[in-house]
């Protein structure tokens, strides 16, 4: 992998939507990529998720997609063990905002190059929930971070259109997960789809869910909440 210095990533960063600097002409996206999985610097790992997403969004083809690439071989132990986890909390984070279901099946794809991946996912699912930590290489990635700068620098980017649907929904996926768990969620999505629950899914609902839901509709609640936040 090619060396490049952090001023030099900054500026690349900004080209795929982590504009922490000036916006540049474009760099392959791989080269960026593998230039953040160098840094020592956690504040930049939360960028992966940030370029990731806007990568596999669109129609080009990364070379870590191409049949015969293994992380294994691509990298080194530590860069791997920072591939590893960066990808599996970009799918994480593609999961819990609802980005588009390609971009998350092709997360999904290069996060089973490695044997690792899914139990990495599935590790990450427990600790970053709520305001968690994960331990990566002597430095530790914030749940509350990543959830911000993904919201800031590929949620609020949203325009207009087809895009300003997708930022609400976005939007409303964040503060739902400030206030109800991934499978609180899954049942509320299935709700308003109409779909059946099963027997102990509907039990589960009904004890936990919709007393929760009845407090947020409490008009009194709202007004309580308002005073409090803009006081």
């Amino acid at each position: 992998m090619e060396n490049v210095d952090k001023t030099e990533l900054l500026d690349q960063l900004a080209r795929y939507g982590y504009d922490l600097a000036r916006p540049q002409p474009a760099v392959s996206p791989v080269r960026v990529l593998e230039a953040l999985l160098r840094q020592d610097d956690a504040r930049l790992w939360e960028g992966f998720p940030v370029v990731l997403a806007n990568v596999l969004s669109g129609e080009s083809v990364l070379p870590w997609e191409n049949g015969g690439w293994s992380p294994r071989k691509a990298f080194s132990s530590k860069v791997l063990e920072r591939w590893v986890v960066l990808t599996a909390a970009s799918l994480w984070l593609f999961r819990l905002f609802g980005v588009e279901k390609k971009t998350q099946d092709r997360a999904l794809k290069l996060l089973k190059r490695s044997p690792e991946g899914e139990k990495t996912l599935e590790r990450l699912e427990k600790d970053l929930s709520g305001p968690g930590e994960v331990a990566v290489g002597g430095a530790s990635l914030s749940a509350d971070r990543l959830k911000n700068s993904f919201r800031n620098y590929v949620v609020q980017q949203a325009g207009t259109g087809r895009l300003q649907e997708q930022k609400n929904a976005l939007e409303l996926e964040l503060l739902l997960s400030e206030l109800f768990t991934v499978r609180q969620k899954e049942l509320l999505s299935k709700r308003l789809a109409g779909k059946p629950l099963a027997k102990t899914e509907r039990e589960y609902y009904y004890r936990v869910v919709k007393k929760r839901l009845k407090a947020l509709a409490d008009e009194r609640l709202h007004q309580l909440a308002r005073t409090l936040v803009y006081q």
